[in-house]
């Protein structure tokens, strides 16, 4: 981002060995105005640099780069129209401007005028052949026209381009569906699950949908209740995240966002709630307890270890976390640590099956097979009493 601002400044200034008296004065304030607006744009303050960018076009109107940016700026705060006229004045000064109708054709779409979004990224194709994301966004604006024929082939392209891409497999899939193609829809749908992200709901719905039409009664259930299952939970993200931006103090919704996303198995973002919990509540045990779990999921086990040695300072007699402490150490090559973590975990709860698996597993690692058989012939009885 900063050698690109560089580079548009530069440019932006180099009229000025040319420009003398008043005018230079003028152009020195547009090119002030324009790298206050690149600023503040790449800080994220977008309404701020739109007042920038529009101050600098109001001393020299004709630049067709500022004003792409400025259809950017108006996009990324949903000013669809600003940004719509702020790119076609960009287009009429540029007309072979890529990015430029790339972005039009975005806000096109973001506006449903989706025949006028195929239109303009087939003239992003059409001049830049390899156009990656111009494919993506006429593939599903094509989808959204039922124009799914000619979908599949732009779809298809896309995929070359930018692999594993979890949404173009939906609306492949999606595309398939409605040509009555079910067998290509559910590999594609599958597709899309398997690179997307935790909790990616649409694509069990599409799923569910093709094995209905199938006649396979048993699987589109099961995907239906898959696809209401991760609906609740992301109506339930919506609204804690709600909660934490209004209240971020509110600690019983933090825990709950937390618990979710530990659910979600969206460990990453877990730490971070995790870390909020503690700041909050720094003498909590179980939210040491929790970042460790989120840091082991993520392969971090140093930063587990440290997060569950805390954990079992503030509760010491919690035969739990003497396992997680265990576990870290054994995901770090620490065999003795881990035992005397696990012989822990066990004396205060001799009770619980797992304890003795992860005790004798570790002896098994380590080649002591009559302590592993030990082990694992108690874990079997308790495992057995369990039922």
């Amino acid at each position: 981002m900063k050698k690109l601002t560089i580079v548009i400044i530069l440019w932006l200034c180099l009229p000025l060995s040319g420009i003398t008296g008043e005018k230079s004065g003028d152009h020195s304030t547009y090119v002030q105005h324009v790298e206050q607006a690149f600023i503040l744009m790449f800080q994220g303050d977008n309404l701020k640099a739109i007042s920038e960018f529009e101050a600098a076009l109001a001393i020299e109107p004709d630049h067709p780069e500022i004003l792409h940016y400025l259809g950017m700026a108006y996009a990324e705060e949903t000013f669809w129209n600003k940004a719509v006229e702020s790119c076609q004045r960009s287009l009429v000064l540029m007309p072979e401007n890529i990015e430029a109708l790339y972005s039009l054709g975005v806000v096109y779409f973001r506006l449903d005028q989706w025949a006028d979004a195929a239109g303009t990224l087939q003239r992003v194709i059409g001049l830049s052949p390899q156009h990656a994301r111009g494919y993506e966004m006429l593939g599903k604006s094509l989808v959204k026209l039922r124009r799914y024929a000619e979908a599949v082939p732009i779809l298809k392209k896309a995929l070359t381009l930018t692999p594993r891409a979890a949404g173009l497999y939906h609306e492949l899939g999606t595309a398939h569906l409605n040509l009555k193609a079910y067998p290509e829809a559910i590999e594609n749908f599958k597709q899309a699950i398997e690179y997307g992200p935790t909790g990616y709901a649409e694509p069990h719905y599409g799923l569910g949908t093709a094995y209905f039409r199938l006649g396979d009664r048993e699987k589109s259930r099961t995907e239906m209740q898959i696809y209401q299952r991760l609906q609740k939970q992301f109506a339930e993200y919506e609204r804690l995240t709600r909660l934490t931006r209004a209240e971020p103090n509110n600690l019983e919704a933090w825990t709950e966002l937390a618990t979710l996303l530990m659910n979600q198995k969206n460990f990453a973002k877990a730490v971070q709630v995790f870390q909020r919990c503690i700041e909050l509540a720094p003498n909590n045990a179980n939210f040491y307890h929790g970042l460790s779990r989120a840091f082991m999921n993520l392969n971090y086990p140093k930063h587990a270890s440290e997060a569950a040695r805390k954990a079992v300072q503030l509760m010491p007699n919690q035969a739990i976390l003497y396992n997680t402490l265990g576990s870290t150490y054994a995901m770090q090559g620490e065999s003795q640590k881990a035992i005397s973590a696990f012989q822990k975990a066990v004396e205060l709860d001799s009770e619980e099956p797992y304890y003795h698996l992860n005790l004798s597993r570790l002896y098994q690692g380590m080649g002591n097979q009559k302590l592993a058989q030990e082990h694992y012939r108690v874990y079997e009885y308790l495992l057995s009493k369990q039922k």
